[in-house]
């Protein structure tokens, strides 16, 4: 279990260690879940995925692992946007 309950800011490398976790944690064999998301990385991870707003019904597909993928390569992309700005 990740929890974010004392994470009041993320970023996208934020975004992208704890999707690291999860996938090192799958390789093993392992369950993940993450609680407690605080408002402001809620809004992170719904804007890299594209989603309209936290809580969305969109939201249920977080544990797919296509879904996963999708907001770490949107997630790396913004990183490497933000590094070279």
């Amino acid at each position: 279990m990740i929890d974010l309950h004392s994470v009041a800011f993320m970023d996208c490398a934020g975004l992208l260690h704890i999707l690291d976790l999860h996938r090192r944690a799958e390789c093993l064999g392992m369950r993940v879940l993450v609680v407690g998301w605080q408002p402001q990385p809620q809004q992170v991870m719904a804007r890299v995925a594209g989603m309209p707003e936290p809580g969305s019904p969109a939201g249920a597909r977080y544990a797919l692992a296509g879904f996963r993928r999708l907001i770490e390569d949107r997630a790396l992309r913004e990183n490497d946007l933000a590094q070279y700005s």
